[in-house]
């Protein structure tokens, strides 16, 4: 998977990783980013979808590339 993402929110993330690494224990930006998305994730379902998971969606049924106009 891989998405488009600001270079400045990127080094962000890897600095808040890098520098909370000990006490936080997140090791890799995938750790990170995927903990990150969970949550989110969650809170989602819990908002629209009486906190069930939503049905799954696979990688090509979503539309692809940046919207236009980005």
């Amino acid at each position: 998977m891989s998405f488009y993402q600001d270079r400045d929110k990127t080094d962000r993330i890897r600095g808040a990783i890098l520098y909370t690494m000990a006490s936080e224990g997140v090791r890799s930006l995938s750790q990170f980013l995927d903990a990150a998305a969970m949550k989110e994730v969650e809170r989602l379902e819990a908002k629209y979808n009486g906190g069930k998971p939503f049905p799954p969606v696979g990688a090509r049924e979503l539309p692809q590339g940046r919207p236009m106009g980005e």
